[in-house]
């Protein structure tokens, strides 16, 4: 029997070093997924903004919530895990499956933006701590209006259960930055609290989705890159 136990499939390393070909189709993939994200979150954003009304998402006790500016430090690392996934991925079939969550995912979300055309009720300070430069540009990315579900959690919990399904007993880590990066969403004054649960819930559910094709199981063929 060739089958390895959970164990041996544990041992496989999380990241290995791509072949140039992986890396090549790596950029081609990212390319689509980006496309994809500005047509969909820079569309609803604009939908949203020139609507009449829209929707408060936010709870009362938010507003006594800290503003903790360095903390977008963090919220920014979320394109570390995205970095991350040459070297994580391991074939053609995952990298398709992985275009597909991220399309799937934003695909909702942009729904979800024209569903529930949100606004921002925190008034960011004009004291941005320590890191002026980088609160900023990460705040213009995210624009104005689309809220919820939380873009930016969806897809780090996304990552996270790809690392997750790939080293079962080590990927849980992955999931402590997620909450991490949840956590500075709020506190930075980017997202309201029912923003970050919706988005949560959709990097999950939409991971469970495209991986119940056994899209991101470790085989034990796969411990190095193919060549091509």
């Amino acid at each position: 029997m060739n089958d390895a136990s959970p164990e041996q499939h544990d041992t496989t390393p999380l990241f290995a070093v791509p072949s140039m070909a992986h890396l090549t189709r790596c950029c081609g993939a990212a390319v689509l997924v980006f496309v994809v994200f500005v047509v969909i979150y820079v569309g609803s954003d604009y939908v949203t903004s020139i609507r009449d009304r829209r929707l408060r998402v936010d709870f009362s006790f938010e507003q006594n919530l800290p503003f903790v500016p360095e903390l977008i430090l963090i919220y920014s690392s979320l394109y570390l895990m995205f970095l991350a996934m040459p070297f994580v991925l391991r074939s053609k079939r995952e990298i398709r499956c992985f275009v597909a969550l991220m399309t799937l995912i934003t695909g909702v979300a942009g729904l979800c933006f024209l569903v529930v055309p949100a606004e921002i009720r925190f008034e960011v300070p004009t004291r941005l701590g320590r890191v002026p430069s980088a609160f900023r540009v990460a705040d213009a990315i995210n624009l104005t209006y689309n809220l919820c579900p939380s873009l930016h959690v969806a897809y780090s919990v996304a990552c996270a259960e790809v690392f997750r399904r790939k080293a079962p007993q080590r990927g849980w880590l992955f999931h402590f930055w997620a909450l991490a990066i949840a956590i500075s969403a709020w506190l930075t004054y980017q997202h309201h609290l029912v923003d970050l649960v919706a988005g949560y819930v959709l990097g999950i559910v939409a991971t469970s989705f495209i991986a119940r094709h056994a899209c991101f199981e470790v085989r034990p063929q796969e411990a190095i890159f193919p060549n091509g």
